[in-house]
């Protein structure tokens, strides 16, 4: 697996201008959730709590989306989409997710996750997969541009996220890099799941985030 810790740096000054601001008459923000098929997510949410209700959702129909505001929420929404898979595997469903923007104002953090069903596929080799490490202090727009750019490549990309800051930059830079890449009529999803990453001689748990990209 191709690590790009780099790779975030190389994106083109010009290209990571042009796209940290996309044109606000371009910038979608959540689709209407009028129906009311949605979960607010707690700060202090129980995980599983969340994940048994994601889980049963799935398999009574549509699931709900997930609406958080800051690191915390974000944080206990994705950790739950992850274990819901984890529940469903004996059903053969899989979930995924799309964050939304529920503000033109990007930098309050108030997203919805559309989280949608499937079937689990085989497991697929991520021997190619170019991994982006996301930290704390990662600036999702800066990232984001680099995940558009290896998008635009056509390589596979995941994100690794240790801790609750961390996991929040990643999904807000999947958000952007939708964004960014709707000119190029792509789209892209995500699936969290937990692993565990050899970091300064410990072995640290982390949130994975599988991409699949899709034409639009």
């Amino acid at each position: 697996m191709e690590t790009e810790d780099a790779l975030i740096q190389e994106v083109p000054a010009e290209e990571a201008a042009a796209e940290s601001s996309p044109t606000n008459g371009n910038t979608p923000i959540e689709p209407d959730l009028a129906s009311g098929n949605f979960i607010k997510v707690s700060a202090k949410g129980n995980v599983k709590a969340v994940a048994g209700k994601i889980a049963h959702s799935a398999r009574e129909g549509e699931v709900p989306a997930a609406l958080c505001i800051g690191p915390e929420c974000i944080n206990v929404a994705i950790k739950a989409i992850a274990i819901a898979r984890t529940y469903l595997q004996q059903d053969t469903i899989d979930l995924s997710f799309q964050p939304a923007f529920r503000d033109a104002d990007r930098s309050k953090k108030s997203l919805a996750l559309y989280i949608a069903k499937g079937k689990v596929r085989a497991p697929i080799s991520t021997v190619d997969d170019v991994e982006m490490p996301i930290g704390s202090q990662s600036k999702p727009q800066v990232v984001a541009g680099a995940l558009a750019a290896r998008i635009r490549e056509e390589k596979t990309v995941c994100l690794t996220a240790i801790g609750i800051d961390a996991v929040s930059n990643a999904v807000l830079a999947i958000g952007n890099a939708r964004l960014y890449l709707e000119q190029d009529r792509k789209d892209i999803r995500a699936m969290p799941s937990f692993v565990q990453v050899h970091k300064n001689g410990r072995d640290l748990n982390a949130v994975r985030f599988a991409l699949v990209v899709e034409n639009i």
